[in-house]
């Protein structure tokens, strides 16, 4: 049987079952080379890099032992397979823990061989096929960081494309949690000022005296405590990208000094008379209306008009629900390489819960959600137990949302579902876990009742007395 040719290493010093193993490979069709030491498969490996290492643990020169620790050195990525005598096989179990794939106890039937090497190849071809998934996802629906296959969503990478490389200033709008930070990294980094300092102010996080600090700079003895020169923020982005977080809660007295810089790409540290002239982009971002603020006088018209060039507006992410999987994919792949953990999948039920819930707290809320159910869950599949909604009323807000006219992608079939999952799982508690008397009270076939358990993850001994 040819199996597309992969390539194998045998290392073993003993000629005869060097012979034989390369005899049962061979005739299974793999391309198989052979090694008497570890020293001469390094050298091998090292001009042919092999798609499986199958070594005996005692050789001269160089042993198993120390030929894995080599290859795991200089390619992490290597599967080995340890030969070892019966009498060794606390040697081989070690050698697993610093990276063999597998190990077999000599003599080694030709059938036993073969499960082995075929499990290996299995687990490679998961691997290749888990690789290309992920980097189909990222080019087709992420851009730094930035996860979403919305038409909303696609959108805002289309802009962000088409002003990175601009030196317009931009003003990104959307709900608390909805990823402006990102967007504004995502413009910094694909433009021609990305290998230039990109610095983040959050303006409502210092008061006013420490703000202008921050921004300009000061001279030394300019005010009590100045013992020193310092540079702001401004003078220390030369050539970069300052962000403006929270650019509503921006002072009116600062709103004056950052509209003259815009102006005249130049400011005085505090208490200085030099003329400082930079080059920067701003980019800023706010959750609120600075549109409405500036009616009401706490916004100066005139700035907003010059931060408002090119608007970028963040949709909330009860508006492009059909992106919460993709989402939520994304944060268990994080946070299991974050914790360690090995969180194969969602169940559908808890996914269903997911897209009903409001999301006040937009993608922010969803990804501290999923950090805390990766965490917490003790097997490897995150099910509607493990999904924390802070309460039923926001929850059903998501739902009211839908009926009331602001409906999304595959809302009705959302909405169903919830209902059909309540209502199945009130029947069943009523008659005590009861089949039979369920589906003949609701006007089903015990067929059709069983399947809709099955999709919404109900169990019905969790029903019984």
């Amino acid at each position: 049987m040819i199996r597309n040719k992969k390539k194998i290493l045998v290392v073993e010093d003993d000629e005869y079952v060097l012979g034989s193993i390369k005899s049962v490979l061979e005739d299974d069709g793999y391309k198989v080379s052979t090694a008497s030491n570890g020293l001469e498969a390094l050298s091998f490996y090292r001009k042919v890099q092999y798609d499986l290492v199958i070594s005996d643990l005692k050789m001269p020169q160089m042993d198993g032992f120390e030929l894995l620790k080599q290859l795991k050195l200089e390619y992490p990525e290597v599967f080995l397979i340890m030969m070892t005598a019966y009498g060794s096989v606390r040697t081989a179990v070690e050698a697993m823990k610093i990276g063999a794939y597998d190990y077999l106890t000599k003599p080694v039937s030709a059938e036993e061989m073969r499960l082995v090497v075929q499990r290996v190849f299995e687990k490679q071809n998961l691997i290749i096929e888990n690789r290309a998934l992920r980097k189909e996802l990222e080019e087709r629906f992420s851009f730094h960081n930035i996860i979403g296959k919305s038409h909303k969503m696609q959108q805002v990478y289309d802009l962000i494309m088409q002003v990175a490389d601009t030196d317009a200033t931009v003003l990104i709008t959307g709900e608390t949690g909805t990823g402006k930070e990102l967007v504004a990294h995502a413009i910094h980094h694909n433009s021609n000022r990305k290998d230039s300092p990109f610095v983040v102010m959050n303006c409502g996080a210092l008061p006013e005296t420490l703000l202008e600090t921050e921004l300009f700079g000061h001279e030394e003895g300019a005010f009590t405590g100045a013992t020193k020169q310092r540079t702001g923020k401004f003078e220390y982005a030369d050539k970069g990208t300052v962000f403006f977080d929270e650019m509503g809660n921006l002072p009116l007295s600062m709103q004056t000094k950052l509209l003259r810089l815009l102006q005249e790409k130049s400011f005085e540290r505090i208490g200085g008379n030099q003329t400082i002239k930079v080059d920067v982009r701003v980019i800023a971002a706010t959750n609120r209306d600075l549109n409405k603020l500036s009616d009401e006088g706490g916004f100066r018209e005139d700035l907003y008009y010059r931060l408002n060039v090119i608007p970028i507006q963040l949709p909330p992410l009860r508006e492009m629900r059909e992106d919460i999987p993709l989402l939520v994919t994304h944060f268990i792949e994080k946070y299991n390489k974050a914790f360690k953990k090995d969180i194969k999948s969602i169940s559908q039920n808890a996914l269903n819960t997911m897209m009903s819930y409001h999301w006040p707290g937009n993608v922010r809320e969803l990804e501290n959600l999923v950090e805390r159910a990766v965490i917490m869950v003790k097997g490897h599949i995150i099910n509607d137990a493990d999904i924390v909604i802070p309460n039923q009323k926001q929850r059903m807000e998501g739902l009211e949302e839908m009926l009331e006219g602001r409906i999304t992608d595959n809302s009705l079939e959302i909405f169903l579902a919830h209902c059909e999952k309540t209502y199945i799982t009130k029947l069943l508690k009523q008659y005590k876990g009861k089949i039979y008397s369920s589906a003949k009270i609701s006007g089903v076939d015990t067929k059709t009742l069983y399947r809709k358990m099955k999709k919404y993850n109900i169990n019905k001994n969790i029903f019984k007395d």
